[in-house]
This record gives C-alpha cells, structure tokens and sequence, in this order.
C-alpha cells in the first residue's frame, strides 16, 4: 500500500545554508506515518486509548539532494507488518519528482500500562488490511 503527504518546508526547519536541516525529516517521516495510519481508519490517538504505543525502535535515512525553504515536498510511504510486534514504513520524499531521501522506520508495539512489546492489536491489523485492499497501488 502507497500513502502519499504533502508538506512545505518552513522557514524554522532551514539550517544557515537555507536548507533543510536533516532533523527536520525525522518530523516529516513522523507526519506521514500518523497521516496514514489516520487514513487507514486507526488513528494513533485511538490506538492509544485502546492501551497501545507504538515507539520507534529502528530509523535510517539516506539524504539525497537539498530541500530549500517553501518548497513542497512528497513523502511516499509504504507500510508492512513485520511479525506479531513490529510495523515498518518505507518513505521516498521527492521535490519536484526529483528523489532528496529515502528512509525506513520500525516501530514496536507496546502495552500502555506495562511498556512490554505485545502483539499487534486485531483492530490495527484488520485496518491496515482493509486499506491495504482498497488501496492497491505500485
């Protein structure tokens, strides 16, 4: 399943050179995995008040091109279930279809009240299938 989400760069997110500074991704990335999970009919606010947390455990990104103040970029994610405890998403973020970072993220799940890993609740799995199906796209 494909997710797409736009975003333009603010000027706080520049460096002194006029760049994007490269921890300003990490919020782009994080935007774009609670939009799609949105999207997919989970909220994260529903599956915490459902007693879950879903930390990243896991993060890479490979910078490719500069990102330059207020210009849109699309972040492209991709999701999979990784096991009974773990999500992973895969992101393109391109600039005028022009690839600036690829990335990769994991994310554990966790019992609210315990903070262990637990299995991935029925509810997100089921969500993330449905939309899987509805949204097949490659």
């Amino acid at each position: 399943m494909v997710h797409n989400y736009t975003v333009r760069v603010r000027y706080g997110e520049t460096d002194q050179m006029g760049r994007v500074h490269h921890a300003s991704y990490l919020h782009y990335l994080e935007a774009a995995r609670i939009e799609m999970l949105r999207d997919s009919g989970c909220s994260y606010a529903k599956i915490e008040a459902q007693g879950f947390l879903l930390p990243v455990i896991d993060l890479s990104i490979q910078y490719k091109g500069a990102v330059l103040y207020d210009e849109f970029i699309e972040v492209e994610t991709r999701m999979e279930i990784l096991g009974r405890v773990r999500l992973g998403f895969d992101y393109r973020l391109q600039v005028k279809n022009v690839l600036v970072a690829s990335a990769r993220v994991s994310l554990a799940c966790l019992s609210k009240d315990s903070l262990r890993p637990t299995a991935l609740p029925t509810f997100l799995l089921t969500s993330i299938q449905n939309y899987t199906e509805s949204n097949v796209t490659d």
